[in-house]
C-alpha cells in the first residue's frame, strides 16, 4: 500500500498517476493490481476507472496500443522503457505515459496529457506538407509519396505514371495582370486536380506554377493514357493552357528521381512543341535533352572566352547593284560540337539568359566594325544588326546603344536594327515605345522574317519600320510553275511600297529569283547569289576594290 503522507503528495501532482503491485502465480506475474490513483487520474481519465482494482479491467479500456503488462515487467525489473503516446477515447485526449518501478515491488504509471503540443505538432506537420495557397499536398509531402508508391507498385507488379503539369505563359499572365491573378489561376488549376484526387490519384503543388500527379496501380499503359487524357481535357474544359510530361513506372526507369527527370524532359518537349499538350517521355528526349545541356555549358564558356565570331552578308541595291550594306551575322565555332547554327544556339541562349551578354557582344562588335571601316574604307553603308526580344525587353536598352553610338562616335543614320514579330509577345506597348525612340534617334528599324507569324500585317501598322525583310521560305518557291508565291510576294512587295518602306529579299540564290523580284520591282536583295557571310578581313578587301574577293555563287561561275 501506499503510505499516508505519500498520498498526499501524489494527489497535489496535476498529472494522473497510478501505482500497482504484480498479481503473480507462482513466478509468473499475471495481472497488477491498483493500490492507487491520484485525484487527477479519477478527473482527467474518467471516474468510472476508479472502480477498477486490476490493469486487466481497465488497460483496454483506456488504450488498446500500450502494452500495459510489457512495460510494468520492464518497470518492475528495471529494463529502460520509452514514453508511449496513445489517444484516450474515453477522455478524448492525447496522453504520454511512462511506467517507472518503485521500492516495495510498486510500479508507478504517470500520465501526462499532451493533448496541445500533439495539436500544435499536427498542424506544423500540416504546414510543412501542404500548399496553404491551393491545399494541396506539397513537393515535401511528394517527395515522401513518391518513392513509397514505387516501392508498392514493385510489390504488386503495376504500372505508375508521373504526370509533371506546368501553366503556360504564367510569368505573361503575372507580368500583365498581376500575381492576383496569377495566384487565382493556380487555384483554378488545383480544383480539376482535386477531381481526380482519389485511391490511386494523388496531386501536389510542385512548384510555383508546377504540378505533379502520381498516378497508381494500373496494369496498362493504355489505361494510363485514358487518365492522362483525361485531366487534360479538364484543363481544356476550364480554358486553362497547361503542358505536361509523363514518365512512367518501371518502363522509363525504376528509380524516382530518373521519373523525375524525365517527366521534367517530356514536360519541356510539350512546351516546345507549341505548349498546350500532354507528351510522353520517348527515350531519345534524353539524348536531345543531354546533347542540349552540352551545348548550353559549351555556350557559357564561350561567352566567357568570347568564342563567337562575326560575319557580314551583303545586301544590293536590285536596281543600280550597289552595295547597300552588310548585316552582321554570329557565328560559333566549338573544337568538340563542330560548327552549331544559330537557329540551334540563340532560342537556347534566349531560354538561358545568355542572350543578353550575348546580344552585347554582337552589338559592341558590329559597331566597332562599321566606325573601323567608315574611318579606313570611307563606307558610308548600312551595318544590320539583330536584336532579339529579351534584349529589348531590357530596362537599360536604349541607354546602352546610346553608350555605343558615344564610344564609337558613330551616327546612327548607318545602323539597322532587326526585329522579328517576337518583340510584340510580352509587352507590346514597351516594344513599340522603344522602337519609336530608336526612330527617333535615326536609326533605321527593319522588321525581319515577314510573313512566317500570324499577324505580321497589323505589325506594320504599330511598328515605326523603314524596311521589311521578305523571308526566305517565300523566295525559295517564287519561280514555281502555280506561281502562288510569285503572287503573294508581288503583292507584299506593291503593298509595302505603298506605304512607303523598303524591301528586302532574303535567300536569293538563283537567277531567275532575282529576275522576278527585280520585276516586282524589290528594293534590296540578300543571297547567295550576290554574296555570301563573309568574314570581316574578306570584306575589307572587298571594300578596298578587290570585287574578287566577294563570296557569290555568281563570282564561282565567272572562276
Amino acid at each position: 500500500m501506499v503510505e499516508p503522507g505519500l498520498i498526499s503528495i501524489l494527489d497535489a501532482f496535476a498529472s494522473p498517476i497510478l501505482v500497482a503491485k504484480p498479481v503473480r502465480e507462482g513466478s509468473v506475474t499475471t495481472d497488477y493490481e491498483l493500490v492507487f490513483c491520484n485525484k487527477a487520474f479519477v478527473k482527467q481519465i474518467d471516474t468510472s476507472f476508479s472502480k477498477c482494482h486490476y490493469f486487466s479491467e481497465f488497460k483496454d479500456r483506456l488504450s488498446v496500443n500500450v502494452p500495459w503488462l510489457d512495460l510494468a515487467d520492464k518497470a518492475l525489473n528495471k529494463i529502460p522503457t520509452s514514453p508511449i503516446v496513445y489517444y484516450s477515447e474515453v477522455s478524448k485526449a492525447w496522453f504520454k505515459l511512462s511506467m517507472n518501478g518503485a521500492q516495495d515491488d510498486l510500479v508507478v504509471v504517470s500520465l501526462e496529457n499532451v493533448t496541445t503540443i500533439h495539436d500544435q505538432d499536427v498542424e506544423l506537420k500540416q504546414a510543412a506538407y501542404t500548399d496553404r495557397l491551393t491545399g494541396l499536398p506539397n513537393r515535401n509531402k511528394f517527395n515522401l509519396d513518391f518513392p513509397k508508391s514505387i516501392e508498392t507498385a514493385s510489390f504488386c507488379g503495376n504500372k505508375i505514371a508521373l504526370l509533371l503539369i506546368d501553366i503556360d505563359n504564367m510569368k505573361n499572365i503575372n507580368d500583365a495582370k498581376g500575381h492576383i491573378e496569377g495566384d487565382m489561376i493556380l487555384q483554378k488549376a488545383a480544383d480539376v486536380l482535386n477531381q481526380f484526387n482519389r485511391n490511386k490519384i494523388f496531386a501536389y503543388r510542385y512548384g510555383d506554377d508546377e504540378f505533379m500527379v502520381i498516378i497508381e496501380r494500373s496494369d496498362s499503359v493504355d489505361s494510363l493514357v485514358n487518365i492522362t487524357d483525361t485531366i487534360f481535357e479538364s484543363f481544356i474544359l476550364q480554358d486553362l493552357k497547361v503542358s505536361g510530361g509523363i514518365s512512367v513506372y518501371p518502363e522509363n526507369s525504376e528509380e524516382p528521381e530518373d521519373l523525375i527527370r524525365f517527366a521534367d524532359i517530356a514536360m519541356h518537349a510539350a512546351k516546345k512543341n507549341g505548349k498546350n499538350n500532354f507528351t510522353y517521355f520517348q527515350p531519345d528526349m534524353q539524348r536531345i535533352f543531354i546533347q542540349k545541356l552540352n551545348i548550353l555549358n559549351k555556350m557559357t564558356q564561350a561567352v566567357l572566352s568570347s568564342s563567337f565570331r562575326q560575319v557580314y552578308q551583303p545586301q544590293f541595291d536590285v536596281k543600280t547593284g550597289e552595295l547597300r550594306g552588310f548585316e552582321a551575322l554570329i557565328r560559333w565555332h566549338d573544337p568538340e560540337l563542330g560548327t552549331i547554327s544559330p537557329s540551334i544556339f540563340i532560342p537556347m541562349a534566349e531560354e538561358c539568359g545568355l542572350i543578353i551578354p550575348i546580344g552585347n557582344w554582337v552589338l559592341n562588335t558590329a559597331f566597332e566594325t562599321l566606325a573601323y571601316w567608315q574611318k579606313y574604307y570611307g563606307f558610308k553603308g548600312v551595318i544590320s544588326v539583330n536584336i532579339s526580344p529579351i534584349q529589348l525587353k531590357q530596362a537599360t536598352f536604349i541607354e546602352d546603344i546610346t553608350d555605343l553610338l558615344a564610344k564609337y562616335h558613330l551616327n546612327p543614320k548607318y545602323i539597322e536594327i532587326e526585329i522579328t514579330e517576337g518583340i510584340m509577345i510580352d509587352n507590346m506597348d514597351d516594344a513599340v515605345s522603344k522602337m519609336k525612340i530608336l526612330k527617333d534617334m535615326r536609326f533605321k528599324i527593319s522588321l525581319d522574317d515577314f510573313g512566317t507569324g500570324y499577324s505580321s500585317l497589323s505589325y506594320l501598322q504599330m511598328l515605326p519600320l523603314d524596311t521589311l525583310k521578305i523571308d526566305k521560305s517565300f523566295i525559295n518557291d517564287i519561280t514555281g510553275k502555280d506561281g502562288i508565291q510569285a503572287t503573294i510576294t508581288n503583292s507584299i512587295i506593291t503593298m509595302v511600297s505603298k506605304m512607303g518602306l523598303d524591301t528586302i529579299a532574303e535567300g536569293v540564290e538563283k537567277v531567275d529569283q532575282f529576275d522576278l523580284l527585280k520585276k516586282f520591282n524589290c528594293h534590296i536583295i540578300q543571297g547567295f547569289l550576290k554574296g555570301k557571310p563573309m568574314d570581316k578581313e574578306l570584306c575589307e578587301q572587298y571594300l578596298s576594290g578587290n570585287h574578287r574577293a566577294l563570296l557569290s555563287l555568281e563570282n564561282e561561275k565567272i572562276l
